[in-house]
């Protein structure tokens, strides 16, 4: 029996979950922690995360690892994305997590991030050839996955970033709209599934729009009724998205940015059905270490 940590750093939150690893390495989870610190948000001039999101940053980690401590955790594995990845001062947080935390701290490439959402969503809903689509603070990743493998591609720009880099609108113009979608879609086109697909919606923007739509996790939903609910979003004033029953608070002033690449498919792409799905990057890396950990028992 062992204990496994995941801790993922995103752009938004910082988040660990506890595991229990039996004999056959079957996982159980025990608890999980998330905490709001916003690396991504208003990052300096030079990119740098800035110093105020930074040490609340290194705090998280201190008390993840005294829970670790606390918990007896025998294996610890912490990732980072965007915010992270894309940071001028990105090898000054690694070393304070190492010496004031001490965790260390894998930092994917995009491409990495999209294999693993790839991974938890095949798995947990047992497809074979679906689109999907990650948005997160910092950026978005999407993808193609079939028989012929995995397509798939990062963009460096998610909800909490680029509602920064257009200055924190209020509200959006159906002129920005539009040249947002167009600006996307020349992106989104250098990956084109042949035939009407199932979506995979995952990560905060979206579990915040199905809460909204007060809508289950892993149940299928016709395109219209997802699309009418992302279109009030993104043409509400922040003041109108607020008042929205079960809008969360602290994502509210970013979601009708962050729901521009979804948008976006379901304008310029032919979509079947649609759902969300909780699992994503920590489950995929779950997933391929159980993996791992069964087939080095094999070979013992």
């Amino acid at each position: 029996m062992a204990k496994l940590a995941l801790i993922d750093i995103g752009s938004n939150s910082i988040r660990m979950v506890l595991y229990q690893i039996d004999n056959q390495y079957q996982a159980q989870e025990i608890t999980r922690y998330r905490h709001f610190v916003q690396l991504a948000k208003d990052m300096t001039a030079a990119g740098a995360i800035n110093q105020l999101n930074f040490a609340a940053g290194i705090q998280t980690l201190q008390q993840f690892h005294q829970i670790i401590i606390e918990q007896q955790v025998t294996k610890v594995i912490a990732t980072a994305t965007e915010a992270i990845r894309k940071a001028s001062n990105q090898s000054e947080f690694l070393q304070a997590a190492q010496v004031q935390a001490h965790i260390q701290i894998q930092v994917l490439t995009g491409q990495q991030e999209a294999y693993y959402d790839a991974l938890a969503i095949q798995t947990h809903l047992n497809l074979s050839d679906f689109l999907f689509l990650d948005t997160g603070g910092g950026s978005f990743e999407w993808g193609w996955r079939s028989s012929q493998g995995l397509q798939a591609a990062s963009w460096p720009y998610g909800a909490v970033k680029l509602y920064d880099e257009l200055h924190k609108p209020q509200q959006l113009s159906l002129t920005l709209i539009e040249q947002l979608q167009q600006y996307l879609f020349k992106y989104m086109r250098k990956i084109q599934p042949s035939d009407r697909l199932n979506l995979v919606v995952i990560g905060g923007v979206h579990n915040t729009l199905f809460t909204v739509m007060q809508q289950a996790t892993d149940h299928w939903l016709p395109v219209e009724q997802v699309d009418s609910w992302v279109k009030l979003i993104e043409h509400n004033s922040l003041t109108q998205n607020l008042k929205l029953e079960n809008m969360e608070m602290q994502r509210a002033p970013f979601m009708a940015v962050g729901l521009l690449p979804l948008s976006t498919v379901l304008n310029y792409f032919s979509i079947a059905q649609i759902c969300f799905s909780k699992v994503g990057l920590r489950n995929g890396i779950l997933w391929e270490y159980l993996q791992q950990a069964a087939l080095k028992e094999e070979r013992s």
